[in-house]
C-alpha cells in the first residue's frame, strides 16, 4: 500500500473504486440506511465515497478518518472532524453508523476491527475486496493480499450483528496493454509487483484486472 503519494491523482485512475463507491451507496439505500445519522467514515481518502455518501444521506455529524492527513482535498464536504491516523490504533468514537469504502482489505486484524466497531455504534455499512481479487496480478507475480472469502467475512459479522446482509461481484477493467494495467495499480497504491525483475515485468500479457468485491452492511437494531 502506497497512497501517501497517489493522492494528486488518485480519483482519475481509481475508477474501479469509484464504482464501488456508487454502488455502496446504492446498496446502503436499498438495504433501508436512515438519514440523519452520526456517522464515522473510516479511511475517507480523497472523499470519493464520502460525497456520494452525504448527498444521499445528510447525516447529522460527520467524523471522517484517513492515516494520511488528507484534508486538502476534502474541501467541500461538511465534516465535523478528522480523525488522524491508523484505525487500528486510535480510539473509535461512538456514532449511529459506521462506514467504510474499499479500505478494510488492507486491516491486519479485521476479526479485531470488526469488534471493536462493533461496540461502538449498532450500523456498519462498507466494500471490502474479497478472496480472487486482482488475481490476475497474483498468478503472475505471486504477491497479493490475504483476502477473505465470503464465508469468512459474514462468518465474523453474524456473531457480532443481529442482522447481516451482503452482495458479491465481479468487476472487470479491460486496459490498452499490459503496461496500462499495471500503471493503473501503481497510480491507486497497488503496489507489490513492482519488485519483481524486469523480465518478470515484461513478461506481464494481461490486459483485464478482474476485482472481487463484497459490499455488507451490519445492524444490532
Amino acid at each position: 500500500m502506497n497512497f501517501d503519494k497517489k493522492f494528486s491523482n488518485y480519483e482519475e485512475n481509481a475508477k474501479v473504486q469509484k464504482e464501488v463507491a456508487l454502488k455502496l451507496v446504492k446498496f446502503l439505500h436499498e438495504k433501508g440506511v436512515k438519514k440523519d445519522k452520526n456517522v464515522l467514515e473510516i479511511g475517507c481518502g480523497t472523499g470519493m465515497f464520502t460525497r456520494e455518501f452525504v448527498k444521499e444521506f445528510t447525516p447529522k455529524s460527520l467524523i471522517l478518518n484517513d492515516m494520511y492527513d488528507i484534508q486538502n482535498y476534502l474541501k467541500g464536504i461538511d465534516y465535523d472532524k478528522f480523525l488522524l491516523g491508523n484505525i487500528e490504533e486510535l480510539s473509535i468514537p461512538k456514532s449511529d453508523l459506521v462506514v467504510s469504502s474499499s479500505v478494510f482489505q488492507w486491516l491486519n486484524n479485521f476479526t479485531k476491527m470488526m469488534e471493536e466497531i462493533s461496540k461502538s455504534t449498532t450500523e456498519l455499512g462498507f466494500s471490502i475486496y474479497l478472496e480472487g481479487n486482482l488475481e490476475e496480478i497474483r498468478d503472475h507475480f505471486g504477491v497479493s493480499l490475504k483476502y477473505l472469502t465470503l464465508d469468512n467475512v459474514v462468518e465474523i459479522l453474524t456473531s457480532l450483528y443481529s442482522k447481516v446482509k451482503w452482495k458479491k461481484e465481479s468487476i472487470e477493467i479491460n486496459f490498452p496493454t499490459p503496461l496500462e494495467a499495471l500503471r493503473h495499480l501503481k497510480n491507486t497504491g497497488v503496489t507489490g509487483f513492482e519488485r519483481s525483475s524486469v523480465g518478470k515485468i515484461r513478461s506481464y500479457n494481461k490486459t483485464t484486472l478482474t476485482y472481487s468485491v463484497g459490499y455488507f452492511y451490519c445492524s444490532s437494531l
